[in-house]
This record gives structure tokens, C-alpha cells and sequence, in this order.
């Protein structure tokens, strides 16, 4: 069994940072597809549409990534994504929206700021320990390529396919599908400190 850390569901985290008179409004929040991410990003978007950019970054079971929405290259999307990776997230988007004050930061300044922001905005609540169990199938091609359809759907992470007369598959599946399968049901513990 693995386990990974999230954010509380239906929780937005929020946190604020000035620096050299430009605004930084960070939030954070549990998701379980892309389109989560997607649906809360077109929200800020909407909310924030007079701000210079909104960079985020986001991590799911099977899939991440990042924006630094016209900052330099590197100094927004891909640290704030570095720092859910450091804290073991899962399942969780960062948005740290700016709103230019007329002083460029230069790239280290802006890398240390939207960083900053990231982790002050993740460390607004706590975070709870999500579990996946690993499972090995042995399935033949019409069954593989139905998985592949539902990996993307499910919170199912494909760690090692090796093929021969089948396909063999080692899978890692999110405890909520375990659930509801049946196969496990514990509880959900709070993880009180980074």
C-alpha cells in the first residue's frame, strides 16, 4: 500500500503576499481530474480577469502540470509544482494569481515569491493521508485497452505493463475506488504538521 498527502475536500486554502508592490494571491485546492482543475481555473480567471497572470500548478494520480502564464520561463509553474512533489501532494492544484505593481522582480526574485506563496497558500490547512493499494492483472488486449481508457477517468496509475500472449500490469489504485469496490474501508487520518 501507498500512501500520499492531499488538501481537505471542499476546502480552498487561500494566502496573500506582497512583494516590491506587486500582489501575489495564492490558493489551493483538492482535485480528482483535469477538469477540476480546469473548471477552478476558468473560476479565478473570471474572478481575477484584470490581474497580469495566474500560474498554477496541479498533481493528479496519474498526471501534472504547470504554467507560468507569461512570467519568465520556469520561475512560477514548474517550482510550485517541485513544491507539491516535496510535500508528497497528490490530488491538488496551486494558483497564485499576481497583480503587477510596476517593479520587475527579476527571475530569482519571482522563482523565491511564487514559491513562497505556494507554500504559505498549502500550509493554510491541514492535510489529510490519502492510501492506493498496488494490484497485479493479467489481462488480455481487449481487457488492457479498456484500462487505458479508464485510467484516465479513474484514479488508477499504471506502474509497469509487460506484454507476451497477455499483458501483465501492475497497477496502483486510489482508496475511494477501493471502496467502492469493496476491497478496503478505512478511515481517512490527519496529518497535523509539514
Amino acid at each position: 500500500m501507498n500512501q500520499f498527502l492531499s488538501l481537505p475536500k471542499n476546502i480552498i486554502n487561500n494566502f496573500e503576499l506582497e512583494a516590491s508592490k506587486s500582489r501575489f494571491l495564492g490558493f489551493a485546492k483538492y482535485i480528482e481530474t483535469e477538469e477540476d482543475a480546469t473548471n477552478f481555473l476558468n473560476d479565478l480567471k473570471k474572478q481575477y480577469k484584470d490581474a497580469r497572470h495566474i500560474c498554477y500548478a496541479y498533481k493528479l494520480f496519474n498526471t501534472s502540470k504547470a504554467s507560468d502564464d507569461g512570467e519568465p520561463s520556469g520561475t512560477a509553474g514548474k517550482p510550485m509544482l517541485e513544491i507539491i512533489d516535496k510535500l508528497n501532494l497528490l490530488n491538488v492544484i496551486v494558483v497564485v494569481v499576481r497583480y503587477f505593481g510596476g517593479v520587475k522582480l527579476g527571475a530569482g526574485r519571482l522563482l523565491r515569491t511564487y514559491s513562497s506563496c505556494a507554500i504559505d497558500t498549502l500550509k493554510q490547512n491541514n492535510v489529510l493521508w490519502e492510501k492506493a493499494f498496488e494490484k497485479d492483472l493479467e489481462l488480455n488486449f481487449s481487457e488492457y485497452q479498456e484500462l487505458l481508457k479508464l485510467k484516465d477517468k479513474c484514479k488508477i496509475k499504471i506502474i509497469n505493463t509487460e506484454f507476451s500472449n497477455k499483458v501483465f500490469v501492475k497497477l496502483c489504485i486510489m482508496q475511494e475506488l477501493c471502496i467502492n469496490l469493496g476491497v478496503e474501508k478505512s478511515s481517512k487520518e490527519v496529518w497535523e504538521h509539514f
